[in-house]
């Protein structure tokens, strides 16, 4: 009886035999809802830069945490760039719908805002002084957030907690994050500008069990390529 039942075909949770055909579908099932996430966070052209015609689609990569970043930009000329001394970092603006679980908690949402505005402070900070009060030959950095994903950390344990094929299957409902950036040169015209998404990645473990976590960082990313676009990078 015992080397009958060792032999028997594995189930899944209906009690039904679960034939690699099955076992096939989840795991299809499950990359769609890994690509079809990441797939819904591109930069975004919410109209509160002031020109985006000059924005061109940088090169698909991988961000650190090795989760999909996406950025249109406009690299700063050399010459337009010469003619700046400081830069003064404008409060972070908040576009993302009402309807966003972030926007529902102002704790949230103003943590986010928080970050990037440090964020831009320290990545322009190492090309050119932060003022306070902005001068004749300063530049005004204008920013806006206009996408947020939270991650979804009991989903995420769910799917470890839950056996639902004989594959192990990790954390894949992270979080990302869409922000819009330019510099105002001190003749009023946009010297630099980015719309940069990121979304969480397998280095970017914990962030899956807490919702903030890796837009947190989509933040750090945005003001970093900001920088980059800046120096003409």
């Amino acid at each position: 009886m015992l080397d009958r039942m060792s032999t028997m075909p594995p189930l899944d949770g209906s009690g039904s035999v679960a034939t690699p055909r099955r076992i096939l579908g989840i795991a299809i099932g499950l990359s769609l809802l890994m690509t079809s996430g990441c797939a819904a966070y591109r930069p975004s052209e919410s109209g509160y830069l002031g020109d985006y015609s000059g924005l061109r689609k940088d090169p698909f990569h991988l961000n650190r945490g090795l989760g999909l970043e996406r950025a249109r930009s406009r690299s700063a000329p050399a010459e337009a760039v010469a003619k700046i001394d400081s830069y003064y970092i404008e409060p972070v603006q908040w576009l993302v719908p009402d309807s966003n679980r972030a926007s529902r908690n102002p704790a949230r949402r103003d943590n986010f805002r928080t970050v990037l505005g440090q964020s831009l402070r320290e990545e322009l900070g190492r090309l050119k002084p932060i003022v306070e009060v902005p001068g004749p030959r300063t530049a005004r950095v204008r920013s806006a957030i206009t996408v947020v994903n939270l991650a979804r950390p009991v989903l995420n344990l769910a799917l470890i907690a839950t056996v639902v094929s004989p594959v192990i299957v990790g954390p894949i409902f992270g979080g990302s994050g869409v922000v819009e950036i330019e510099a105002i040169g001190p003749d009023g015209t946009q010297v630099a500008a980015v719309s940069c998404a990121s979304s969480g990645g397998p280095l970017d473990l914990l962030g899956y069990y807490n919702k903030s976590g890796h837009v947190r960082k989509a933040m750090k990313r945005a003001a970093h390529e900001m920088e980059e676009t800046l120096e003409g990078r």
